[in-house]
């Protein structure tokens, strides 16, 4: 993996605690430098996006008629970045104050899905996100699995750091009587709200998923 130039204690350099990260998130932001874009402008691109961690790749998907995760989309060199804020380390000071937090970052070449392998990506893409799901409804059309895009990232070793800062509250060198703590920032899911038009009842796959309180504890799940 990349090693970290400042404050290296705060890197992980266990696969298995990256991949646990990664199985607990949703979101990430994807970044290549160098693209050129339909004004003819070549600039930086970063695609907040989805994705989903299966064996030892990440996925990622969209239209295929998009730019970098397209139809048209090549090898191309690329960073993704996922982040985790945990809690708002509120220190003695503003200067010692800072977060809890998580982070990833992974270093490789976008590589698009073979188009014998997409129908089965995107069927693990849904289950991975909400387990179950795809055996409630109906399967996807060849329509609409020509019209989305698979595009991974392999996790490669020496190619990603992982970083993580739980650290305790920074105690003053001098008296104070000002409050110092830290404040939990925490994610949940919410009630449901069924569709206007819809008349089922709450599926299996939505109530489980309500159940587990917080998303990094449905996707822990060895894949």
């Amino acid at each position: 993996m990349e090693k970290l130039t400042r404050k290296e204690g705060r890197q992980s350099t266990e696969r298995a605690a990256l991949e646990e990260f990664l199985d607990g998130q949703w979101w990430g932001v994807l970044a290549m430098g160098g693209v050129e874009r339909r004004d003819g402008r070549t600039r930086p691109l970063a695609v907040p996006t989805l994705f989903v961690r299966h064996e030892d790749r990440i996925l990622m998907h969209g239209s295929t008629g998009a730019g970098a995760m397209g139809a048209n989309a090549v090898a191309t060199s690329a960073a993704f970045c996922v982040t985790a804020m945990d809690a708002l380390v509120v220190a003695h000071s503003t200067f010692d104050s800072s977060v809890h937090y998580r982070s990833a970052v992974l270093y490789g070449d976008l590589q698009p899905a073979r188009s014998e392998e997409r129908a089965m990506l995107l069927d693990r893409f849904s289950d991975l996100l909400l387990p179950g799901r795809t055996g409630e409804v109906r399967g996807m059309t060849p329509k609409e699995i020509a019209a989305t895009n698979v595009v991974a990232m392999p996790i490669t070793d020496g190619d990603w750091v992982y970083k993580v800062n739980d650290s305790p509250v920074k105690e003053p060198d001098e008296d104070t009587d000002v409050w110092a703590g830290t404040v939990p920032f925490v994610v949940n899911y919410g009630t449901p709200h069924r569709a206007s038009w819809s008349s089922a009842e709450l599926p299996d796959s939505v109530r489980t998923l309500v159940a587990s309180g917080r998303p990094s504890s449905v996707r822990s799940a060895p894949v």
